[in-house]
């Protein structure tokens, strides 16, 4: 199972200036606090090297369901960057904007977006001489995940 808030995004900012690292800061309804990430990893070629301006559903306003669904949901997310796309040229992944992280804190989280909730600031670095992803490591987080998963629910039998 994986966290997919993209109902409760209001807003936030990640950034994949630096070289193998995204840093940045997302506001869901139903949580008090902005939720920091520190990852590490890269966007996909379409947008590495810039920062992703996220906007959420302005007609999404129940705040009662989503303060239930967000509980537990840590604002500290550290972790592994898995597919962060806004779904351009050269599309390496999906042609919409797909935001996926592995928090240690909890799990597989994915925004599924509309290109209207994105806005690509910078300019990419050059996708010619980026080399893909390689969708081996993202399976491979993908299996340590559902790993985890299985590991923690055997602990606790």
């Amino acid at each position: 199972m994986a966290w997919r808030p993209h109902e409760q995004l209001i807003d936030g900012e990640l950034c994949n200036v630096k070289r193998g690292q995204v840093t940045g800061h997302i506001r869901f309804l139903g949580m008090n606090e902005p939720v920091f990430l520190s990852l590490q990893g890269d966007f996909h070629r379409d947008i590495r090297g810039t920062t992703l301006r996220l906007t959420g559903n302005p007609d999404y306003a129940d705040v009662d369901k989503s303060r239930i669904y967000m509980q537990g949901f840590s604002t500290v997310q550290q972790g592994h960057v898995g597919d962060i796309t806004a779904g351009g040229v050269p599309c390496d992944y999906v042609d919409y904007p797909y935001i996926e992280w592995f928090s240690e804190t909890n799990g597989r989280v994915v925004l599924e977006l509309e290109r209207g909730q994105v806005a690509i600031v910078g300019k990419p670095l050059p996708w010619q001489n980026e080399e893909p992803r390689d969708p081996r490591i993202g399976a491979a987080r993908v299996l340590q995940f559902l790993s985890d998963i299985a590991r923690d629910y055997m602990a606790k039998q």
